[in-house]
């Protein structure tokens, strides 16, 4: 940071912006272009001017719709804070053992809100203006992402090696 001349702020505002851009912009720029090669779906766009009245004939061609940019970040959001409840109660509920092993959980749920702090913050500021259908396609995909998550249960194993007592050291 010293060589750099850019304080940690600085730095720290920067790395949250990074995180904020690159699963939601920078997503669906991957994806555009994933459209272009693969399919052969090519986006274009018009530039026009943004000099006009908002009240005018055509003000429908010179507004940006960005809801969909606020789908990805908002759906992270929703799992964490949620995982964040729900490892809290399953460790209160389950006793002393469980807590260890939610800590590095819980710290990455937390890096991850602390990351989209910035985000959040706009995105509850503005509450009247934070389109419903964000919030809907939101939640459905944190559903959605939730129950795939419990039905995999990544950190269970489900294959058993040989059993050498059966088969002996030939297995």
């Amino acid at each position: 940071m010293r060589w750099s001349g850019v304080g940690i702020d600085e730095w720290w505002r920067n790395e949250q912006f990074w995180v904020i851009g690159g699963i939601s912009a920078h997503l669906f720029a991957v994806f555009q272009g994933l459209l272009k090669v693969l399919a052969g779906i090519d986006t274009s766009f018009t530039v026009t001017s943004k000099a006009t009245d908002e009240e005018g004939d055509f003000a429908e061609l010179y507004m940006f719709k960005w809801t969909t940019l606020l789908i990805p970040p908002t759906t992270i959001l929703i799992i964490n804070l949620v995982g964040v409840v729900a490892g809290i109660s399953y460790a209160i509920n389950s006793g002393y053992q469980s807590w260890g092993p939610l800590f590095g959980k819980l710290f990455f749920a937390f890096w991850v809100i602390v990351h989209l702090y910035p985000f959040l913050k706009g995105l509850m500021g503005k509450q009247n203006r934070t389109p419903t259908i964000v919030v809907v396609w939101a939640i459905l995909l944190a559903s959605i992402f939730s129950l795939m998550w419990v039905r995999i249960d990544p950190f269970t194993t489900r294959v058993t090696g040989p059993d050498i007592a059966k088969c002996g050291i030939n297995c």
